[in-house]
This record gives structure tokens, sequence and C-alpha cells, in this order.
């Protein structure tokens, strides 16, 4: 999906709570799923300037960081398979974890409410 800039043209998008956003229109097509596709073309191509941007900031600190799509693009299957799990062991699990924690704690702070507010009827 290539999207064809219409250069910088914007328009007013009102919501249902009565407010409005102002947005710039990426591009135009027949189809709701071209569109669907452009938005999401548009959404990789800007998380992968960010990225790009921020290892360039560290590098300049001398930090030797590489994308996670660069450090796996010269890996066989058995590398890949051992980094895809010391990643998930390191960063991915403990983050899983901590949320599932944390909304066990706000699903037991829902019920307590619950309670005082049912016993104050």
């Amino acid at each position: 999906m290539e999207i064809k800039r219409l250069g910088h043209k914007y328009t007013v998008v009102p919501q249902k709570n009565g407010s409005y956003m102002a947005v710039m229109i990426l591009s135009i097509h027949d189809n709701f799923d071209d569109a669907i596709d452009a938005v999401f073309a548009a959404m990789k191509k800007e998380s992968e300037e960010i990225m790009n941007r921020k290892i360039e900031k560290m590098r300049k600190q001398g930090i030797q960081a590489v994308s996670f799509k660069e450090a796996m693009k010269d890996m066989t299957p058995e590398e890949r398979a051992r980094f895809m799990e010391e990643r998930n062991r390191k960063f991915i699990n403990p983050i899983i974890d901590m949320n599932s924690r944390i909304l066990e704690q706000k699903r037991k702070e829902l019920q307590q409410r619950r309670k005082e507010n049912s016993g104050n009827e």
C-alpha cells in the first residue's frame, strides 16, 4: 500500500461529546480497507523514524544501540529462538506479571468499594 501524500491538507472532525479534532489527512482512498492499510503503514513508518532518532541519540552518547529488527536480521533460527526466549524472560514476562498484579489489585479494590457501597444503602 502506497500512501499518496496530499501535501498539507487538514480538516476538522466533530466528536460525539461536542469537541472537535483538527487532523491532517494522509491520503484519500476508494475503500475502507485501503484507508486502514494507509493508516497502519503511516503508523509503522512513524514509529520506525522515532526509533531511529532515539538510536542515533544513544549512539552520539557512545551507547551501542540497534533496532530489534536490525539485531535479528543475521541470526540463525536457533539464535533467534534463544534471543526471543531471553527477551521474553527478561522484559516481556516481568511486564505481563506486573500488569496482572496491578489488575488483580484494582479488581480487589473495586470489590471492596462495591461491598462498602452496598452496605451504605
